[in-house]
């Protein structure tokens, strides 16, 4: 009984950390406001959820802070890049329904571009987490996000129907979108740190083994 109410027992400090994402999701929502900050919040999210799956976390406002000036150039370029793939996917969708041509061609197409979609937002899911972690090139970052997502689907397609659940809960309580989304990536970053942790070691063992 006596162990029910000790802070450092598993139970309160989940329940910390609950109470840490509730406040990370309205930072994220207050430096996403800008739009083209959108990628330095989501990274100093990230940065802090991973450190929370290790049990490293810190401060909140003064990690985040951190994190977002750190990252902020890096990832502006990805968010950018990461909207203007997304905008050409959606305009290629939208054109091949209205483009006049048989059936059984927009079918074709349209499923190649919901295939190519379904990859960028597999890819994309990885861009911010790699970037919160390590500290690697754009083009490296990319790179690794689209080997990760395709190398671990079963993990991708989890991390993305947790972010549809709570996407879906973001609709019919809009209020909470801010914390339904930190939840969202502090609920994956479990996963994204199972993925990183095997890439981590397989890089430790193949520098031993060329040693």
């Amino acid at each position: 009984m006596n162990n029910l109410f000790n802070p450092e027992n598993k139970f309160w400090s989940f329940m910390n950390k609950i109470t840490d994402v509730f406040f990370l999701g309205i930072l994220w929502f207050l430096f996403s406001i800008p739009v083209i900050t959108a990628g330095a919040a989501t990274t100093s999210l990230y940065q802090f959820t991973l450190k929370q799956a290790d049990d490293e976390e810190g401060y909140v406002w003064r990690s985040f802070s951190r994190a977002f000036c750190k990252n902020f150039r890096q990832a502006t370029i990805l968010w950018i890049m990461v909207l203007a793939a997304g905008t050409f996917l959606a305009a290629d969708m939208w054109a091949c329904l209205q483009i006049a041509v048989s059936g059984a061609v927009r079918v074709v197409c349209f499923g190649v571009l919901l295939c190519l979609g379904l990859v960028y937002t597999l890819t994309a899911l990885y861009i911010f987490p790699i970037l919160s972690r390590f500290d690697l090139p754009i083009k490296t970052i990319l790179t690794h996000s689209f080997v990760m997502a395709m190398g671990n689907l079963y993990v991708s397609v989890t991390v993305l129907v947790i972010y549809v659940l709570f996407g879906v809960l973001s609709y019919y309580i809009t209020v909470l979108f801010p914390v339904f989304m930190a939840l969202a990536a502090f609920f994956s970053s479990y996963f994204f740190r199972h993925v990183f942790g095997r890439y981590q070691e397989g890089g430790q063992e193949a520098e031993e083994g060329g040693a």
